[in-house]
């Protein structure tokens, strides 16, 4: 377009030099940034979970002859049924959810390669809906950790590396509401000792993958044997990384009571949480690190913290989930059944 038929508004030289050739990438080099991106839209354990999920996918499909790409409709409702109604990769039966993500997976392998699949096609969308109504359409979250079994989970700990760093997990997961992954993605300097507590940046979460972060503060706690800041201040110091900078807060111990340096993984915060439910004798409900979380909401509604800043502190985004964890903490409160004259 020459400088004559140029509509107003829209030159053609910006700058002094073409558009098209301003930043003069390459192709190939655009098709790699353009790779990257697709890479970076889905998060880093929705990327696992999909891999694992597509290994197993291929698994099926080799031992019934099948062809996993492109998937038939078909075969893969006769996946769906084994995952749900006989048993999945770990041998268990899996819930509709993980069922529904086994299918995103499925999809997101044929998109990787432009080829269509349709998860809505009438025949899985009939197993979804019978899978759901088999099930229940009500799926049991991880059961609340309430006030007292932490502190029955702290009386355990001892002295040693590894029950310093176990009991700052559960105490920091727990007043924080934190999830497994937040967790482990913590470094040292999204730490900041305030006068007010403790505040903690979390740079990244489930809720929050473009990473806009948002700030959490942790109150100082009133019994020693519960404090999160302690916990997390005598952990800091006994694997010595208190001025570790942009190193990660939780790390590895091994069997000799050495601190590795490699950042922990967020199933070892589930494995830490059900081994130390296990220690205090608390009966076992399917205890995870899940429970830390809901143990949170639950025991905070139920002291009578207003919803807004149970979800400021959480990162809920609506009321949904606040109302299951809501009815659990008031069961036994404004109860009819009390005045049944029992």
């Amino acid at each position: 377009m020459s400088d004559e038929t140029a509509r107003p508004g829209l030159p053609s030289v910006i700058e002094g030099r073409d558009l098209a050739t301003r930043s003069a990438p390459t192709a190939s080099g655009l098709e790699e940034a353009a790779e990257e991106l697709a890479k970076r839209s889905v998060s880093e354990n929705t990327t696992r979970s999909y891999r694992s999920d597509w290994e197993c996918w291929e698994a099926f499909c080799g031992a019934h002859g099948f062809t996993p790409l492109p998937a038939d409709p078909e075969q893969v409702r006769l996946y769906l049924t084994q995952l749900t109604q006989f048993a999945g990769r770990k041998g268990g039966k899996v819930k509709p959810r993980t069922a529904q993500r086994h299918l995103a997976a499925i999809a997101a392998a044929h998109r990787a390669q432009d080829i269509g699949f349709d998860t809505r096609h009438p025949v899985l969308r009939r197993t979804m809906d019978g899978i759901r109504r088999t099930f229940g359409s009500r799926q049991e979250g991880a059961p609340a950790l309430r006030h007292d079994e932490i502190a029955a989970i702290c009386k355990t700990f001892r002295a040693d590396v590894r029950s310093v760093r176990d009991k700052a997990i559960i105490l920091l997961g727990f007043a924080g509401g934190f999830r497994r992954s937040e967790l482990v993605a913590l470094n040292v300097e999204d730490l900041v000792d305030d006068k007010g507590g403790l505040t903690i940046l979390l740079k990244r979460s489930k809720t929050d993958q473009e990473g806009k972060g948002r700030t959490v503060g942790i109150v100082k706690g009133a019994d020693p044997l519960t404090c999160p800041i302690a916990a997390v201040k005598a952990w800091l110091r006994a694997a010595n990384i208190e001025d570790a900078g942009n190193s990660a807060v939780f790390y590895p111990v091994n069997r000799w009571g050495s601190v590795e340096l490699n950042r922990l993984s967020d199933k070892s915060v589930d494995d830490i949480v059900k081994g130390a439910c296990r220690a205090a004798g608390l009966k076992d409900k399917g205890y995870s690190a899940h429970s830390l979380r809901a143990g949170h909401v639950t025991e905070a509604l139920a002291g009578g913290a207003d919803r807004s800043a149970v979800k400021r502190q959480t990162g809920h985004a609506s009321d949904a989930m606040l109302d299951r964890y809501a009815r659990e903490a008031d069961l036994f409160k404004n109860n009819s059944s009390g005045n049944l004259g029992l």
